[in-house]
């Protein structure tokens, strides 16, 4: 008998990566015809409980745990039963079921990587506009950049939450833009922008190039530390990024065996 998978996540949020994944895993498993709920206690435990890697304890009380790395553990901060906001947890149990989102979030063997792309490709794509701005994002680089390290010129467009809220003007934006300098050292917004067409300038801080080579979407059309005028070429990463999601639809298939068994 096939178990019900119970997927904890805060509130859906459009400009948060991590919330939209877990949607988006819960929507999938839905897809594949499996029984998903969203943050749902049951009165027995033979269910599946996913977590995101800042998720404390196992409030679902269930005899098979999933935890889904979506950052490297403890960098994002996580809300305690006590009330406390603090560094989410580094360790997990030696039971716990393990899935990293990249391998830039730790080390694990290949059929445990389980990158989802959650962007819209019907509304992130190359407008074929004519290019004559530029943006820029700090996003969680406010925790590791300070504004002697920006780069980007003063007439440059920034790009905030409150702004992205507006997905089409969002898109509209990197359309108009041939280059996004980006401060935060791992965001979406790099597929986002690289899907419109728009080239990247990264300000590196938590990650080497070396490292940041693992990503998953890799650095087509990035430039590093300083804007070196790589080109990109948005039909291949287009491919590249479409190829992802069946990728991933393969591994879910492989993650719902082992989970199920």
């Amino acid at each position: 008998m096939y178990k019900p998978y119970t997927i904890f996540s805060p509130n859906f949020e459009t400009t948060s990566g991590g919330t939209r994944v877990m949607y988006g895993l819960y929507g999938h498993l839905l897809a594949k015809g499996q029984i998903a709920f969203l943050n749902a206690k049951f009165n027995h435990s033979d269910c599946i409980a996913i977590y995101p890697e800042i998720q404390q304890g196992n409030p679902a009380e269930a005899f098979t745990v999933v935890r889904y790395i979506l950052n490297k553990p403890g960098v994002v901060d996580a809300l305690y039963d006590d009330g406390t906001v603090k560094k989410g947890p580094t360790k997990f149990n030696d039971d716990d079921i393990l899935y990293y989102f990249s391998r830039l979030y730790g080390d694990t063997d290949e059929k445990h990587y389980m990158f989802l792309p959650i962007l819209n490709m019907h509304l992130f794509k190359d407008q074929k506009k004519n290019r004559n701005k530029t943006c820029w994002i700090l996003g969680k680089g406010i925790h590791y950049i300070d504004k002697s390290q920006y780069i980007h010129p003063n007439d440059a467009i920034p790009i905030d939450r409150e702004f992205a809220q507006d997905q089409q003007a969002l898109a509209d934006l990197l359309n108009e833009s041939e280059v996004m300098y980006c401060y935060d050292p791992n965001t979406a917004m790099t597929e986002i922008a690289r899907l419109c067409g728009t080239r990247i300038v990264q300000i590196p801080s938590l990650y080497s190039k070396e490292e940041f080579s693992k990503y998953e979407p890799t650095l087509m059309g990035f430039s590093w530390g300083k804007d070196e005028g790589v080109k990109l070429n948005v039909d291949d990463f287009t491919v590249h990024y479409a190829g992802m999601v069946k990728t991933f639809s393969e591994r879910l298939n492989e993650f719902i065996a082992e989970t199920q068994a």
